[in-house]
């Protein structure tokens, strides 16, 4: 699934919950905060004012660079946690909660560099792995 569809998606109604994953730690997680907050960002400009978003990240304090666009665009931070994925759900280490989304994005090292170069040049459709946690 592309971040097209992922937008496509929240416009017809099919999504609401979408979380934004950093798995692990020592990643390269400036291209998911940004598409994050890009992704909102499109949502509030088409009118989908019920989607909700959060932004999960074993980074104690969100990036100085984006972490008032977080706010701003109404993505929730959860910060020192590992996310679990699980069909349905999302659970959350240490805090013992669960999330219940139906979509989870998530970039791994390489996408994270093949988004970057990507970015660069015009587009970064395909350099992420969004899925319904299902």
């Amino acid at each position: 699934m592309s971040t097209d569809d992922l937008i496509t998606e929240l416009r017809l109604g099919s999504i609401h919950r979408v979380a934004f994953v950093v798995r692990g730690e020592g990643r390269r997680t400036l291209p998911l905060y940004e598409l994050a907050i890009a992704t909102a960002r499109f949502g509030w400009r088409l009118g989908i004012a019920d989607a909700r978003y959060w932004f999960i990240t074993p980074e104690p304090e969100p990036l100085a660079a984006v972490g008032a666009g977080l706010e701003s665009e109404g993505i929730t931070f959860l910060g020192s946690t590992y996310a679990d994925l699980r069909p349905g759900v999302v659970l959350l280490d240490p805090q013992g909660e669960v999330l219940e989304v139906d979509r989870v994005v998530t970039l791994s090292d390489a996408e994270a560099q093949s988004y970057q170069d990507a970015r660069s040049r015009t587009t970064a459709s395909g350099a992420l792995s969004v899925r319904s946690p299902r």
